[in-house]
């Protein structure tokens, strides 16, 4: 850690979350950083730090699209064709990994916040606790959810393998592009067999 990197701790991870999330992705936010918490601790990752990527994984979210393509261009996140047509979704992550960078956030953890919606190839495994923990989160509810789940407390990539593979049927069923990341993390599970 650089003299510039500043600990963020949960209590603080918490109370930005407060300031910057409506009710609902707040409640959200704390399902989603109780589960990455437990998750890290049944994966080797450290629980304090997937605390804090759970409360600060969508800070950016309650935003308009107008603000979100503003903010990604302060920040230096590019934004295609694909980011245009759905920004606040495709863009919340890595604007508010690059906000949070840019006040001394530990670089693991802003990682983990930037990869949490499409995922990513060499994600470690703060990163894939995070995405797993967003995509599984109790709030949650759709067809294939129960596998992940189960999957999700006996192996980490075996559950994300599953909601990689899910998420990029349910992206391509609506007739949407798919994300780099998204298909890159994908091929890293899938792209050997």
């Amino acid at each position: 850690m650089n003299a510039t990197t500043q600990i963020i701790g949960p209590a603080e991870a918490q109370a930005r979350a407060v300031g910057r999330l409506g009710a609902r992705r707040l409640e959200h936010s704390r399902r989603v950083a109780e589960l990455a918490a437990h998750y890290a601790g049944l994966y080797g990752a450290s629980p304090d730090e997937a605390l804090v990527a759970g409360w600060l994984h969508d800070v950016c979210r309650d935003v308009t699209a107008e603000e979100i393509v503003r903010m990604a261009g302060e920040r230096g996140v590019p934004v295609g064709a694909l980011e245009r047509g759905h920004p606040v979704g495709l863009l919340h992550a890595p604007v508010a990994a690059a906000e949070l960078r840019a006040a001394g956030l530990d670089e693991r953890v802003a990682r983990a916040v930037e990869l949490h919606t499409v995922g990513g190839p060499g994600m470690d495994a703060l990163a894939r606790c995070l995405y797993l923990a967003d995509f599984c989160e109790p709030g949650r509810e759709f067809d294939g959810l129960r596998e992940v789940r189960q999957l999700a407390e006996h192996s980490l990539d075996q559950a994300v393998a599953a909601a990689a593979r899910l998420t990029l049927l349910d992206v391509i069923a609506r007739g949407r592009g798919v994300h780099p990341g998204a298909l890159a993390l994908y091929n890293e599970y899938y792209g050997a067999r």
